[in-house]
């Protein structure tokens, strides 16, 4: 594994201790409020960060494992019931996300140089690798962290 992938690894191991920070942050009380009209609560953020490794990011690991030119799906909120997220129990997302993120990078750190060097075929991307995938999932933890601080502690 090279020094980039393990930077990316060694970030998002970061990301449920960050999270589970920030809501502690915020007042409970607006958690679930729609603050931005037509957008997600602060809940649904929390959750769906929380969750969101089991419905795509380790299928995309274990694809990119398994086949030599895995087709990726894009997934996205609108793939899920309008108010899965918000149904969801925050304290036990928040609780499961150590977990969940452990075996996500496990699944990573599974791969061998081969592996990190396939490319799959993905519907919004040119080209799409373990590695992109990684940081992609790095960059959806930390937009949505930054929505949620953003309405839990701006003014």
């Amino acid at each position: 594994m090279n020094r980039e992938i393990e930077t990316i690894i060694s970030a998002l191991i970061e990301t449920p201790r960050l999270l589970k920070e920030l809501i502690s942050e915020i007042d409970s009380k607006i958690y679930k409020e729609k603050i931005i009209s037509g957008k997600w609560s602060i809940h649904e953020h929390a959750t769906h960060i929380a969750v969101s490794d089991i419905y795509g990011f380790q299928k995309r690991l274990s694809d990119f494992k398994q086949k030599e030119k895995p087709i990726i799906e894009p997934l996205s909120g609108d793939n899920f019931e309008k108010n899965f997220f918000m149904e969801l129990d925050l304290k036990k997302s928040l609780d499961d996300f150590f977990e969940i993120r452990q075996t996500t990078i496990e699944l990573a750190k599974a791969f061998n140089k081969n592996d990190w060097n396939k490319l799959a075929i993905h519907p919004e991307y040119k080209t799409y690798t373990p590695y992109i995938m990684l940081r992609h999932l790095l960059m959806h933890d930390h937009n949505h962290l930054y929505k949620i601080e953003d309405m839990g502690l701006g003014i």
